[in-house]
């Protein structure tokens, strides 16, 4: 029976509210002794419709827990419950036995067309056993009601108790007769995590003092599940939700930095501390002592966050609206460091929470920054940077539409707020039943990403919304997102480089530091090796795969070697090659044919060698020298014909074949300010006076397209040309102005998926990236300073530095 699937979507749950009518005595002083999950309905077919839809059941539907609830409500589909108040109670007998049992008006007969099994007489009441899908159920009109269960031991219960002076529950009397209309969920609230636990086939203790009961009703919504309603405690019990009762609730804005990499979150609002402590104080029957240190922020805040992050925690505090920062940090710590331009500072005295459990954990939080407005607290500094990174690159909740969606279903202020993820629910099961864990793996984070519980107090009793945003076929503002960093101990003088990780089809990331030493790390910032070179790199590492097995290699030099490396940080064949004169220009690799026949082409001065995959000199190559060459040495392929292109000491271009010869005479000699590049068949570059050169390899032809300032860039290939004047770009003739800034010379790259443009903005310290028409992508710019570089595998990839930091990102 679907319908009852409805119960374990109330496994994402806690609550609801309504008011009406009196209570049916007769109906709720039959409910199980040992009922967890009650369900006042009026239209079963309604029930059953909404939940049969549900996109969330649909993924859980295959759990243990739920197919046993399945399996005990079959015998619902023989009712016809329509117009007839009714309540469905889940309870849990003997070993764990999941047992529903319907409770409604006296029935003359039911829809159902199976036969009597059997009967049985007990207390001198008839009831007849069927069977409908292999399962036995039970029931009998009894002293005017229907009674139906899937236990027959449940059902004699019922019957023998004397229902003149019986109460189920004086609370949930209480609330029932306040709340009870169409189809409503009542859920034994005394457990924090009996949601979690239910689902994963534990079951529920009474013992518990979280609160008395939920009352939820569904709400329909496109893009999430809401459930509404109200949880009620007692605040003479000492209960947890008493810790929060009567608060006078304030705005939560905690998720204008809480990382998407999160994992829960409790967070509590308060526009007076003292309701706080006076809370405390009646919960522990004690006098609460707060620090002084502790009591300054709390007067000056109004939401004190707890938040799971994968590796460590946090204590977020938000300041009042308009408050500046109170604390003098600098002189309250004995150390300070910055990362991306914000101050960490360790404290001297440590914060310490434990007066003010169990609002939050009892713990010392020694390292504080202050981001945007909140006052980010923790015992590493791991969590203030990992706050910092997901602010400054978006990757904050706030950012995400499904988030923005799922606001409208809730308060703007509440008292309490919870959030788990769907990463810590999957945490939570991996000590359960192998299938379900499996079932529960499988679900998706990004359809699925988190649930939230809201919570706004009054006097023992609190409005509670719940809501499982769906994420699914929207934008989920994830296309870019830190996965990876790594803190260099020495200055770093090269790179990053992207270099593909043939293993796991991925990308590792390398950089040289100031010992000239070439480091290779995982896409996480895992380092896989170290290997000592000779001297800075020249310009880029080259990609090669020189045995035509997908196994790729490194190819650079430095101003005395040729490097040739494996991705173990191996040497390749002979080398490295060194040379006694000093190497000029970055090593060019050239791939005449596309059949991974790699030259790489050395210079020095005036001088041109040819090596091969071996480290042997090509023989076949001879060039004569002649000036210096001031250019790195590019291939063009034009037709059927190779071009080897770059400029030299005197302003002239040469244009050599495979052999090393001149193939084209260019009698013009321009004074380039760039490198040369080809597009659209003809090379070019930028003057010295801002003038584009455009020469035509086969005719040896100089023309001259447009001036531009002295100072612009050129990047191009095969089909995209880009000058940059600072924030002005003009692709293919196309004007894209960015925001004004400072900004870095501009590079292309050519991806699988297409070519992009990434250049990096110094004031803001902003990495952006753009496709070929010049629109930013989505989530972008993120965080980033002096170099950028990209590629694409499995996924793609942006890696970047922060000082001597490396930055890896997905996007």
């Amino acid at each position: 029976m679907r319908n009852l699937i409805a119960l374990i979507i109330i496994v994402f749950t806690c609550t609801s509210c309504q008011e009406n009518s009196e209570i049916n005595n007769d109906l709720i002083n039959r409910i199980p002794t040992d009922a967890k999950i009650i369900v006042h309905i009026d239209n079963l077919e309604d029930l059953d419709q909404f939940f049969s839809s549900n996109e969330l059941l649909n993924k859980l539907s295959k759990l243990s827990r739920i197919r046993e609830i399945k399996e005990a409500s079959s015998f619902l589909k023989n009712y016809n419950l329509k117009g007839e108040e009714s309540l469905i109670a889940l309870s849990i007998e003997g070993k764990n036995e999941v047992v529903i049992t319907l409770i409604t008006s006296p029935l003359k007969k039911t829809i159902d067309t199976t036969n009597t099994t059997s009967e049985v007489i007990y207390n001198d009441a008839k009831i007849i056993k069927k069977e409908i899908d292999k399962k036995s159920y039970y029931s009998l009109n009894h002293k005017g009601v229907h009674l139906a269960s899937s236990s027959l031991l449940v059902l004699e219960s019922i019957v023998r108790r004397d229902v003149s002076d019986y109460v189920f529950d004086d609370g949930f009397q209480n609330i029932y007769n306040r709340t009870k209309s169409g189809s409503t969920f009542y859920i034994k609230a005394t457990e924090k995590k009996w949601l979690e636990q239910f689902l994963l086939g534990n079951n529920i203790s009474d013992n518990g003092n979280h609160a008395e009961w939920y009352q939820l009703e569904a709400r329909t919504g496109g893009t999430y599940f809401q459930l509404d309603g109200v949880i009620t405690y007692q605040d003479s019990l000492k209960m947890d939700h008493d810790l929060y009762n009567n608060l006078d609730a304030a705005e939560n804005h905690i998720q204008d930095v809480l990382p998407l990499s999160f994992r829960s979150l409790k967070s509590v609002t308060y526009q007076k501390p003292s309701q706080l402590i006076d809370n405390l104080k009646r919960y522990h029957s004690n006098e609460i002592k707060v620090g002084s240190q502790l009591m300054e922020i709390l007067d000056n805040t109004q939401e004190m966050s707890e938040v799971k992050l994968e590796k460590t925690n946090a204590l977020v505090f938000t300041l009042k609206p308009y408050e500046s920062v109170f604390m003098n940090l600098d002189s309250l710590s004995t150390a300070k460091f910055t990362y991306r331009d914000h101050l960490i500072y360790e404290l001297a005295n440590p914060i310490k929470t434990h007066a003010i459990r169990p609002l939050v954990q009892a713990k010392e939080y020694k390292f504080v920054t202050v981001l945007d407005q909140h006052l980010i607290c923790s015992n590493s500094a791991s969590a203030p940077e990992e706050f910092i990174s997901n602010y400054q690159n978006k990757t904050v909740l706030s950012e995400q539409p499904w988030w923005n969606d799922s606001r409208e279903a809730l308060s703007n202020s509440s008292s309490l707020l919870k959030i788990t993820s769907a990463k810590e629910f999957k945490e939570l099961a991996k000590d359960t039943d192998q299938e379900d864990l499996k079932l529960i793996q499988k679900l998706d984070e990004n359809d699925f990403p988190l649930m939230i519980s809201q919570y706004v107090h009054e006097d023992e009793y609190a409005h509670y919304h719940l809501v499982v945003p769906y994420a699914m076929g929207r934008s989920n503002k994830m296309q870019v997102s830190q996965i990876g960093a790594y803190k260099s101990p020495k200055k770093i003088i090269a790179g990053p480089f992207l270099f593909p990780n043939h293993l796991n089809k991925r990308h590792d990331v390398a950089f040289q530091d100031e010992d000239f030493t070439l480091h290779l790390l995982s896409e996480f910032g895992k380092k896989w090796w170290s290997k000592n070179l000779d001297g800075p790199i020249l310009g880029e590492i080259e990609v090669t795969d020189a045995y035509k097995n997908g196994r790729k290699q490194m190819a650079f030099a430095t101003n005395k070697s040729v490097y040739f490396i494996d991705r173990n940080g191996k040497d390749v064949n002979a080398y490295p090659q060194q040379f006694k004169d000093p190497i000029t220009q970055p090593l060019s690799v050239f791939d005449y044919d596309n059949r991974r026949e790699y030259r790489f082409l050395v210079t020095q001065g005036n001088e041109l060698i040819m090596l091969d995959r071996d480290g042997k000199t090509v023989s076949g190559f001879t060039y004569k020298k002649a000036k210096n060459i001031t250019s790195q040495p590019q291939h063009f392929r034009i037709g059927i014909k190779d071009y080897i292109a770059f400029a030299k000491a005197d302003n002239s271009i040469a244009l050599l074949s495979r052999t090393g010869s001149m193939r084209t005479n260019v009698k013009e000699k321009p004074k380039l300010n760039t490198a040369l590049y080809l597009n659209k068949n003809k090379a070019l570059a930028l003057t010295e006076e801002g003038k584009l050169m455009e020469l035509d390899p086969v005719k040896g032809t100089v023309n001259y397209k447009g001036t531009y300032r002295t100072d612009a860039t050129l990047q191009a290939n095969s089909k995209m040309l880009l000058i940059q004047n600072n924030n002005e770009l003009s692709i293919n003739s196309y004007d894209v102005t960015l925001p004004y800034g400072t900004y870095l010379p501009a590079h292309i790259t050519r991806l699988s998926s297409g070519d992009f443009i990434h250049l990096i903005e110094t004031g803001e310290n902003k990495v952006y990236i753009l496709d070929r028409k010049g629109d930013l992508l989505s989530s972008l710019p993120v965080y980033g300073k002096t170099q950028s570089a990209i590629a694409q595998s499995k996924n793609r990839y942006l890696a970047t530095l922060d000082g001597d930091d490396v930055i890896i990102y997905k996007w």
